[in-house]
């Protein structure tokens, strides 16, 4: 009976199996074909959960790393999506890679399912972190060409606009927003789209639509860390655009639903930045509130940031002073370099915009290029005017110092020595004060009650006093703090005698965040001294500033020409470097009163002519005027003057030019005297120009092979009375000495030498015929078309010889961005259209060679360097 009950199942089991495998059998067919439910089904849902799924969890991990990896600068506006390089991408290649391969699973394995589409965007964006631009590009096209969901080829779309704007393509990107704007897409889209936008409008620096886009996204999205990252941001735009209620409601928003202590700490420090100012009351709030964060232990990292939104509240409400300390302190209180570099920087924009302390200004710049970091956004910028403010504190120092140096050479010997008297007993003073602080800082070294961290003014000493007002021993927080900041300066040093003495020059040696500091305030800080001295050397300072005073004309004449060239090269500086007009026009008129008969005054008259005529036509015309009655042969009254000034002299050039030629090769053929009638015949009909004294040296060198070594002698001699200014004077004066050489070609000789030096900073200039008309329509033309394209430049223009002025535009950091910049100039077809019949030479240059250029004038020379160079 058992056995037979044994059997019965046994053969039940093995048709159960039969059937089962034929039912497989018949489902693996059925699931292979594509064109049945069931083949579909089992596609879709493998294609999802294998390959895709994988692959989109990658991708999340990936986006997460990037995210973490990023620097998060609180100090500009965040941008709404981590950025990231060829760096970063190249860390992240294995993971990238896998992602691509697990997603091409559900392509190739998988073709014609649902989730194809999705798969697609997936390996876009993996070539997108990657860094694969184009790559990333095709395949985000693909999709949105042979796409079969709407939304699916909306999202590529929407990737491709993120593709577009990371590889700088923004016209591109631009094309794909205007598109997407017109369609009809779904609320995830839509959110992702503003996101995309608000990214795009924040990389152009179009801050209105980025707010705009992000409003629109902050409404869409759910709670949580990401929104209220958004709410920050929109907080950060508001604020920067002056609308602080808007930034106040949007910040707090962001306080109650972010998750992160960071980002909580940043937005309670910007709250208190747009907290309404209505009463004094709410000045010792915000006040109060800003301690309350330097006495949290938790904000112990971020003090440095706490003490610069301190100075920036003070800077906002006016108290310059306040502002500059609390700075100071937050150089003081951190390590962050970048955290240094804006403290310095804001420091250095006081000193320089509000204080006109421009020694102070120049230091404090010196300083925030010694720490700011190379991948700053302005860094290139910075540098720029820090390398200005150096240029420019050496001529204002000259002018401030030769000034008061003439000034005590007209004082009567008693009034001299009461002001040097005066002076002495000021440095004595601050002798004596450095003496003390020097004693006090000793004495604090030798109490262990507090821990000394600020900025003292007069020696820029660090010091950090606690601020709860409570014992320093009752608070637990500063007895950290000072334990911390012992064993930064001291190290664990053994608990002996004399110990700090046995250190000290060691500990000198290695604190160079404190000499640093010093140098900003003292350029002689380095410099050895002794602090045991306790006397003042009143004879030897005294003899030491009496030495400075001129007491003989030529060293009165010597300060004076230092004091002219101090005035020109300010202005220039204000004119074409700072791009302070006004202050442009301060210094040349200056040096047109003092100096009435300068080498300059011509230029700075002309100088003066444009720079008055965008904002008083009245004294433009005045100043025009002038040029013209004091220098009418100028070539700069000439410009003014006589419009067909310049196409006259420049035929007469090329007439003159073309003389020459043929009458060189007369020379060259040895028919001089047809070479000399054709030159006498030239000099006769025509005045003279800048080309007059090549003929003449001809003329002599016909001469002397028709009438012999003593006429060729003679008429060099004559030459070089005669034409004292000519740039043909040193070699006349060879062919004189060695008057046997007559085979060295003239004209090739005194041709510029440029070099090759395509590092460099660059320059863009467009030289143009001199005409009134020109001369006040191009730099507008240039300006207007710098500020649509939104580029930081500034331009100026100059005279460059008689055929020619020029609009100058400065600077760019080397030859590819010069050339970037050339190219979308000529791209603008129409810019130059309604001057029809000039003829304009854009042209780039670097800064070195642009000296060259404009001493030599030699045209030709740089546009045959130019088309070898510059293709």
């Amino acid at each position: 009976m058992k056995i037979s009950l044994i059997l019965h199942v046994v053969i039940v089991i093995s048709k159960l199996r039969l059937i089962l495998s034929i039912s497989g059998l018949i489902f693996c067919t059925l699931s292979i074909a594509q064109n049945n439910p069931i083949g579909i089904t089992y596609h879709n849902v493998t294609a999802r959960y294998n390959g895709y799924f994988i692959a989109k969890e990658q991708i999340k991990e990936i986006e997460q790393t990037i995210f973490d990896r990023y620097e998060w600068d609180y100090n500009h506006i965040l941008p709404v999506f981590p950025q990231f390089d060829t760096t970063t991408s190249r860390s992240l290649e294995t993971q990238l890679q896998d992602c691509i391969e697990k997603a091409s699973i559900a392509i190739q394995r998988h073709p014609e399912s649902r989730w194809e589409d999705d798969a697609y965007i997936l390996v876009g964006k993996a070539r997108l972190y990657g860094s694969e631009f184009p790559e990333a590009i095709e395949t985000f096209k693909w999709v949105n060409t042979n796409g079969d969901d709407i939304n699916d080829q909306h999202r590529a779309l929407i990737n491709l606009l993120r593709t577009f704007t990371e590889a700088k393509e923004y016209k591109n990107a631009r094309a794909v927003l205007e598109y997407l704007d017109k369609q009809e897409i779904n609320v995830e889209n839509k959110k992702q789209l503003h996101l995309n936008k608000a990214y795009f409008h924040h990389v152009m620096e179009e801050y209105d639509l980025m707010v705009q886009n992000l409003v629109e996204a902050e409404e869409m999205m759910n709670r949580g860390a990401d929104k209220a990252r958004v709410d920050f941001i929109i907080g950060q735009v508001y604020q920067a655009l002056n609308f602080d209620a808007n930034a106040y409601s949007y910040y707090k928003r962001a306080l109650k639903q972010s998750n992160t202590y960071e980002l909580s700490f940043f937005t309670k420090l910007n709250m208190a930045q747009v907290t309404q100012m209505t009463s004094n009351s709410n000045i010792k709030k915000v006040r109060k509130y800003f301690r309350k964060l330097l006495n949290d232990p938790k904000n112990l990292e971020y003090q440095d940031r706490i003490y610069f939104e301190m100075g920036q509240f003070d800077f906002k409400r006016g108290d310059l002073a306040g502002a500059i300390e609390n700075y100071k302190l937050s150089v003081a209180s951190g390590k962050d370099n970048r955290q240094k570099a804006y403290s310095f920087l804001k420091i250095g924009q006081i000193y320089y915009d509000s204080l006109r302390n421009f020694q102070l200004a120049k230091n404090y710049y010196d300083s925030t290029i010694q720490v700011l970091p190379k991948d700053e956004e302005n860094y290139e910028e910075i540098k720029s005017r820090q390398e200005i403010l150096s240029e420019f504190v050496e001529h204002y120092t000259t002018l401030q110092t030769n000034d008061s140096l003439i000034s005590l050479s007209k004082l009567s010997d008693d009034s001299l020595e009461v002001l040097l008297n005066l002076k002495l007993d000021e440095m004595e003073l601050a002798y004596i004060n450095e003496q003390e602080a020097e004693k006090k800082r000793k004495r604090k070294e030798k109490l262990t009650e507090t821990n000394i961290n600020s900025f003292d003014e007069e020696n820029l000493v660090t010091i950090n006093e606690s601020i709860s007002g409570t014992w320093y021993f009752y608070n637990t927080s500063e007895i950290s703090r000072g334990q911390a900041e012992f064993t930064r300066i001291w190290g664990n040093v053994e608990l002996t005698d004399n110990w700090r003495r046995s250190t000290r020059n060691e500990i000198r040696e290695t604190e160079p965040q404190v000499q640093e500091l010093a140098a900003v305030q003292d350029p002689a800080a380095g410099k050895e001294t002794s602090k045991e001295e306790t006397e003042f050397d009143r004879e030897g300072e005294r003899s030491r500033l009496v030495a400075q005073i001129p007491t003989s004309e030529s060293q009165l004449e010597q300060l004076l020409g230092e004091i002219e060239v101090a005035y020109y090269e300010l202005g220039n500086i204000y004119n074409f470097k700072l791009n302070e007009k006004q202050n442009a026009i301060s210094s040349f008129n200056s040096l047109l009163l003092r100096f009435d008969s300068s080498e300059y005054r011509p230029e700075v008259l002309y100088q003066l002519y444009l720079l008055y005529q965008p904002m008083d036509s009245t004294q433009s015309d005045k100043t025009a005027r002038q040029l013209l009655a004091e220098f009418p042969e100028s070539i700069y009254a000439k410009l003014i003057f006589n419009p067909n000034y310049i196409e006259e002299s420049k035929a007469l050039l090329e007439a003159y030019k073309k003389v020459y030629k043929e009458a060189y090769l007369l020379y060259d053929n040895g028919d001089y005297q047809k070479s000399l009638n054709q030159i006498d015949s030239a000099l006769i009909n025509n005045p003279q120009n800048q080309f007059t004294d090549n003929l003449m040296l001809l003329k002599a060198m016909n001469l002397g092979k028709i009438d012999g070594i003593y006429k060729y002698q003679y008429e060099l001699n004559n030459f070089i009375r005669n034409n004292p200014d000519s740039e043909l004077l040193d070699y006349a004066k060879v062919l004189v000495k060695a008057s046997e050489d007559f085979q060295i070609n003239l004209y090739s000789s005194s041709r510029a030498k440029f070099i090759k030096n395509f590092d460099d900073r660059h320059y863009f200039i467009l030289l143009y015929s001199p005409k009134p008309e020109l001369s006040k329509s191009l730099p507008e033309i240039v300006q207007t078309f710098i500020e649509e394209n939104s580029l930081d430049l500034n331009t100026g223009n100059l005279v460059f010889d008689e055929g020619h002025a020029m609009v100058l535009v400065n600077e760019f950091d080397g030859k590819a961005t010069a050339n970037d910049f050339i190219k979308l100039f000529d791209s603008g077809v129409d810019l130059l259209s309604e001057f029809k019949g000039e003829k304009f030479y854009p042209l780039i240059i670097t800064r070195e060679n642009f000296e060259i250029f404009y001493e030599t004038k030699d045209l030709d020379s740089y546009l045959t360097f130019y088309q070898k160079n510059y293709p």
